[in-house]
Parts: structure tokens; sequence; C-alpha cells
């Protein structure tokens, strides 16, 4: 009887052990941004991944949120490129409200230019709450940029809400 306590006490490190390593194996895990700090990742998506860069300031009720992100992936140089990023999220069905979110920015060499009002060309991507998406100022929409919408107004895994329908 006392041996068999001995080999599970000696399973058992090893299989947390294992355990951890294979949850490292999954990636970076997304947090939402509420609750993230600079550094952690704010989305991964098809091979691009989104850093906070710059902790977002929430604004209005619905949402107005500026700050600046970090995107390390395909088409981004090795060490990342800097986006300043507002997402404007707005409230589906609600009169005197646009039917879409609205999430846009333009690149930065710094994160101190996303604090300041630029006249550099910003793209721009609207998603209406109908399914259609449109963009403009030369970044296409990308699963990235859908994810963050998402986080940063709180829709899809990341809905925190209390309140269900």
């Amino acid at each position: 009887m006392s041996s068999v306590r001995v080999e599970a006490a000696a399973v058992i490190p090893g299989l947390a052990l294992l355990l951890a390593g294979l949850s490292a194996c999954g990636g970076p895990k997304e947090v939402a941004v509420q609750n993230a700090r600079l550094g952690d990742v704010l989305v991964v998506a098809e091979g691009t991944r989104v850093e906070l860069a710059q902790t977002f300031k929430p604004g209005v009720s619905n949402g107005l949120y500026k700050g600046a992100v970090l995107l390390h992936g395909p088409g981004q140089p090795a060490d990342g490129r800097l986006h300043a990023l507002n997402a404007v999220c707005s409230i589906k069905d609600t009169p005197g409200w646009p039917a879409y979110d609205n999430v846009y920015g333009y690149p930065i060499s710094d994160v101190a230019e996303a604090a300041q009002l630029s006249g550099k060309s910003r793209w721009q991507i609207l998603y209406h709450f109908d399914g259609r998406i449109e963009a403009s100022g030369g970044l296409e929409p990308q699963a990235w940029t859908a994810r963050l919408r998402d986080n940063l107004c709180r829709r899809g895994d990341f809905d925190d809400s209390t309140a269900r329908q």
C-alpha cells in the first residue's frame, strides 16, 4: 500500500509539469482590453499578434477608445509595427446610434504619437451590424482588425455583459 502512495506522489508533480508545458504550446493567451497591461496580447488571429503598446482610454458611453497597439506577424517588420488606434463602439438597434462599430488608426513610429492629433493618412474599417464591412485608407479588413474590434467593443468571446436577453 505504501508503494502505491509513493508512485502516485511521484506521478502527480510530473503530470502537472506536462500539463503546464502543453498549455504553453498553445501560444499567447488573449487578454480582454479592460484587464490588459502593457505588453499583453489583445488578440491573435491568422498569424498576427496584437499587443497593447499604450493603454486604451475609454471615452463616452458608447466606447470611444484611443490607444496604441504593436502588430507582429505577416507583413510586419521583425520588431513589429506600432499603430495609433481608435474604436467607436455602437449599440445595436438604438435610435440615434450608428448601426456599425468603427475602428480606425494609422502607423506611428513612437507610442507618444498616439496621443497627438495627426494629419497622417488614416485607415478606417466600419463593421456594420448587418454583416457588411467597409474599409478606406489603405488597410483592408483582416482577421486581427475584426478580433480587435470584438475585444474593444466587448463582443463575441469578449462579451462580459451580465445582462442576457
